[in-house]
């Protein structure tokens, strides 16, 4: 095998012209497409085992976050989320328009569905708020969150459909109770989430002693 082989070697198969790839020895060209495959199957290697440990650390993320984090092309990653449920590493969870991404076996289902309004603004305020201020009504619910009647009936809709929150009707008033258990909700808040438990911390604090 002469020198010049050996170079193209170092280089790549894919850095070669085609005029290039037609004037080395056979014996290199199969040598160089072996490389190339092998450097392929690392890369996306490597980028699945990043994309894992992104959704490892921040259980819940749905696909245009994961993207934006890892500057990631679409295709790419979503060929990769793929490639991960099928071997069974990563399980994904539709709450309403998105898909969320958890590390398999991490989070039952309950935990899953915390993780995943923990991630939404509004909806985990309302929750951390009832925490500390059962049986509010949908009144002081809104004047807390400084939000319409309606878009804080929508929010407490989809808390309550997703086992997190109970409604209790007497008279004309409406109240709402944390459901899930307090604690559960608060160690996952405080473990991927703790600029957001700063926060609240003075206020909850004392549901975990």
């Amino acid at each position: 095998m002469c020198a010049e082989d050996l170079l193209v070697i170092i280089l790549g198969w894919g850095t070669l012209s085609p005029y290039e790839r037609f004037s080395i020895s056979p014996q290199c060209q199969g040598a160089l497409q072996s490389a190339s495959a092998a450097n392929t199957v690392q890369l996306e290697d490597s980028r699945r085992a990043q994309i894992l440990e992104f959704i490892k650390a921040n259980p819940g993320a749905h696909l245009r976050g994961i993207k934006r984090e890892l500057n990631l092309a679409m295709g790419v990653l979503q060929y990769h989320l793929r490639r991960l449920e099928k071997d069974q590493s990563i399980v994904s969870r539709r709450r309403g328009l998105y898909k969320r991404f958890y590390k398999k076996l991490d989070f039952e289902a309950e935990e899953q569905e915390i993780l995943g309004v923990l991630l939404q603004e509004t909806e985990r305020d309302l929750l951390l708020y009832l925490l500390k201020m059962p049986d509010a009504t949908q009144k002081e619910l809104s004047g807390f969150a400084h939000i319409s009647a309606s878009s804080t009936s929508w929010h407490m809709k989809r808390l309550v459909e997703a086992g997190l929150v109970k409604a209790r009707r007497q008279g004309s008033f409406v109240y709402y109770m944390v459901k899930g258990d307090p604690v559960k909700i608060l160690r996952l808040l405080k473990s991927y989430h703790p600029r957001i438990w700063e926060r609240w911390a003075g206020r909850l604090a004392d549901l975990l002693a």
